[in-house]
């Protein structure tokens, strides 16, 4: 205990100990009036540093609270698509050979399902992308597909 209050009468010291002295030393009442007066105006100028950090941390929270509720929405907007979309097995199937392929076309889909044209794999591809479950990328007339 006496250690800690020894460490802050150092500390106080150290901050103030110079004006202390030059107070002690000084008897001068205009002087000691204009110390005061720096005193005073170097903690107003303070306040106002801390008041426009205080602000500026207030306009982050709100932008942070407005980008937390889009993403909220966007979450409960996809949560929704999806819950509202019924996949067929086969649907399922050709997610997962997307996702594993990496990249797939309509050619790439007939010979694994064994389509008799690529029509139907052009098509069921197509429809997995309008229920936004796969992404969609132009390679000259091909069109390839992945997964979101």
């Amino acid at each position: 205990m006496k250690e800690s209050l020894s460490n802050q009468n150092k500390e106080f010291e150290s901050l103030v100990g110079e004006l202390s002295q030059t107070v002690q030393q000084v008897s001068d009442p205009i002087a000691i009036g204009a110390m005061l007066y720096s005193i005073a105006e170097e903690k107003r100028s303070s306040n106002l540093v801390l008041r426009e950090l205080n602000a500026k941390f207030d306009s982050i929270l709100q932008q942070l609270q407005v980008i937390s509720q889009r993403l909220n929405e966007m979450e409960k907007k996809n949560e929704k698509t999806l819950s509202n979309t019924s996949i067929s097995e086969r649907d399922q199937e050709v997610l997962e050979y997307v996702k594993e392929k990496g990249k797939v076309c309509a050619e790439a889909l007939q010979q694994k399902f064994n389509y008799k044209g690529k029509n139907a794999g052009s098509a069921r591809l197509s429809k997995l992308f309008k229920d936004g479950l796969l992404e969609k990328t132009y390679v000259g007339r091909k069109v390839y597909y992945q997964a979101r």
